[in-house]
């Protein structure tokens, strides 16, 4: 028995680039113009990176709704190494200027911008005294000095701090907060759609999403939503939405997260308390009930009592196990055991360990005491690929599935697994 895929994960800061955080803080948002100090693999990579979520969002079939915004580069060479690259990009923003007319211009700095010391910061101030027009910068280059998130919240937080204006509240409005694959995402339409429901319109999903000339109407919202609810993502947004509900006096629900059956109804429950709509949200909750229990009809007689082995092998920031352990029960399914994998490091696998203790009844085994479950299961549900000669997996996504229409997803994956003739394989739900 063996994983097949490990992945050590940081608990504390992720190594990653800060040009695609600046990029995709305002890869949406009509008006803007990106230029990377870069050289031309580094827009590559962004591009990439952003091409790779079309797909993925073509493949679950939906659709994105608009295009994205320009994305140029200075083309750093070998030279500017040594000379310095302030002029080429001096060039490049004239080149932006005149092809794109933008209404901002947001600049990202790369590791080699910051290792020869090119004063970006002055090349932005001179070009907006020229153009009449806001440019942004940040002070992380790329691997150097920061990461992916810095770069997106520091854009985000100057986006804020400059223009979004206090204006009057309009009840009933709300604003998403965060990207999680953009409005037309599977969180952004679960959420959207509930609360619409309790007669909650979405104005705007901010950052990256709303127009530049929008944006100081975005404090009209009533409440600010967060979308994310584990690590340092979800960290950096509660702070960043508490700064602005303190700032322009929207409500704000932190810490409701809407995975799993139980965790929903409490986030329906709380937002109708804080926009004075608790009629509604018990309404709504009904209807999302009945649709439920219609599914669990038709799907119970194919999964109670199936053998089922659950496997974990994330840190307990980015996995949490009682969305899945109450879809096992509701689904009646047979749990064996709970095996954490050998994917941690120090104390990390003992708060798994106790997590799941606290949340279930079930048996704990590590990899090597489990192995005998793994070959009596029919189903296996897990966080990590798995060399199994048989045996059917579901693998757990990442990004957690939320509300009613995510956990039908996962109940459907799990249906149709238990359906199927095939005696192995993978399904990602």
């Amino acid at each position: 028995m063996a994983i097949k895929t490990k992945r050590f994960l940081s608990s504390r800061k992720s190594c990653s680039c800060s040009m695609p955080g600046v990029w995709r803080a305002v890869a949406y948002m009509d008006g803007v113009v990106v230029i990377f100090h870069s050289p031309r693999a580094c827009a590559h990579v962004a591009r990439t990176m952003d091409i790779n979520s079309q797909y993925r969002t073509l493949s679950e079939g939906r659709s994105e709704n608009h295009a994205s915004v320009p994305l140029l580069c200075s083309q750093m060479e070998e030279k500017d190494s040594i000379f310095g690259g302030v002029e080429r990009l001096t060039k490049c923003v004239r080149f932006a200027m005149e092809g794109y007319k933008p209404e901002c211009l947001v600049i990202a700095n790369s590791c080699v911008a910051g290792v020869i010391g090119d004063d970006v910061d002055a090349a932005a101030r001179e070009a907006e005294a020229e153009y009449g027009i806001p440019v942004l910068t940040v002070d992380c280059c790329g691997f150097l000095d920061g990461e992916y998130y810095q770069g997106y919240f520091e854009i985000t937080k100057q986006l804020m701090e400059r223009f979004i204006k206090p204006c009057a509240k309009e009840a009933g409005t709300a604003l998403l907060i965060g990207d999680n694959s953009g409005p037309w995402g599977h969180y952004a339409l679960e959420v959207t759609r509930l609360l619409a429901g309790l007669g909650v319109r979405v104005i705007g999903q901010f950052p990256g999403y709303v127009p530049f000339k929008e944006l100081p109407q975005l404090a009209a919202a009533e409440i600010a939503m967060v979308l994310g609810g584990r690590g340092q993502t979800y960290d950096g947004l509660k702070e960043f939405t508490q700064e602005m509900s303190v700032r322009f006096g929207m409500k704000f629900l932190p810490d409701v997260y809407p995975v799993g059956w139980q965790q929903t109804h409490q986030w329906l429950l709380s937002v109708g308390e804080l926009v004075g709509r608790r009629e509604q949200a018990e309404a709504v909750w009904r209807q999302e009930e009945e649709r439920l229990l219609a599914e669990l009809q038709r799907m119970l007689p194919v999964t109670k009592g199936r053998k089922t082995v659950l496997c974990i092998g994330r840190l307990v920031q980015y996995f949490r196990p009682e969305a899945i352990l109450q879809t096992i029960k509701m689904l009646e399914l047979d749990l064996t055991g709970v095996i954490v994998l050998d994917c941690y490091m120090g104390k990390e696998r003992e708060e798994m360990v106790q997590l799941v203790k606290n949340s279930c009844d079930y048996p704990v085994y590590d990899i090597h005491d489990g192995e005998a479950l793994l070959t009596e299961a029919e189903l296996v549900l897990t966080t990590h690929e798995l060399q199994l000669k048989g045996g059917k997996q579901i693998f757990l996504p990442m990004l957690p599935l939320v509300a009613l229409t995510g956990e039908l997803k996962m109940m459907r994956g799990i249906y149709q697994a238990l359906c199927s003739r095939l005696k192995g394989g993978m399904l990602y739900v």
